[in-house]
């Protein structure tokens, strides 16, 4: 009778335990967005959790020069990309034949344009836009962007030299889907806008984001006298054409 109380209790517990996640931790990983898939695995399961992640929001302010009031009159630029950063941590030590550069190479495999970006038609070479899921938080939902950095510090190693811990610093720049979307018609069809090209932004992008139209890039492209619309550097500031005048390009 003892015995069996006992056993009912742990199993009381352990489904409470259970119930409230505490038995197993949600794992943390990296993936990528399904329209533009890469060729090998599309998300990495963290081998252990982040310690923790930042967030970066940044905006530009300008200052028009003025005679009467010092330091100009500020005029808000827009805001930037949103920056995530963290460090992962990897550990095969306790495997028969451990090696930690599979998840590693996947992870830079994902700063080079994928097969299928270069098939398009016109060809916008890209990687793949990457999103960090981990748990219910609402900022990490709908947040994708690219891996702009990877920096590895590998710590212990094989008797081979083959790699068995590592530490890897990840940065990815992107936004918020439902911030980084902007409604055509929330602007005036009648209005021409700037926009400056942040890195990962392309013609593409930009006419979806600003004009809702992925082929309104021709638009763009002809209004400010680009001929090749794979080289436009960031920090180019774009006239945007109005909705208007994008759609009598088609």
């Amino acid at each position: 009778m003892v015995m069996s109380a006992v056993s009912a209790a742990a199993g009381a517990a352990a489904t409470v335990a259970g119930a409230l996640g505490l038995l197993k931790p949600t794992k943390a990983k990296l993936k990528c967005k399904p329209d533009n898939l890469p060729a090998g695995p599309a998300f990495v399961e963290c081998m252990f959790n982040p310690t923790e992640y930042r967030l970066t929001q940044t905006l530009t302010v300008n200052a028009n020069q003025s005679t009467t009031k010092d330091g100009g009159s500020p005029q808000f630029g827009g805001t930037n990309a949103m920056t995530l950063t963290m460090q992962l941590f990897f550990d095969d030590f306790g495997s028969p034949m451990g090696d930690v550069t599979p998840k590693i190479n996947t992870l830079l495999s994902w700063t080079k344009p994928t097969k299928s970006s270069k098939e398009q038609q016109p060809p916008l070479p890209r990687p793949p836009l990457v999103g960090f899921e981990w748990g219910t938080n609402s900022q990490l939902r709908g947040f994708w962007g690219y891996l702009t950095n990877i920096t590895v510090n590998y710590l212990i190693f094989s008797m081979t030299g083959t790699p068995l811990q590592a530490k890897v610093d990840v940065t990815i720049q992107g936004q918020q889907e439902q911030f980084g979307a902007q409604n055509p018609t929330s602007h005036s069809i009648n209005s021409r806008r700037t926009r400056s090209l942040v890195d990962g932004d392309t013609l593409q992008s930009v006419a979806t984001k600003e004009l809702g139209k992925p082929t309104a890039w021709r638009a763009i492209a002809e209004l400010n006298g680009i001929d090749d619309p794979q080289r436009v550097p960031p920090g180019t500031v774009l006239l945007i054409p109005t909705l208007a005048d994008a759609s009598k390009g088609g």
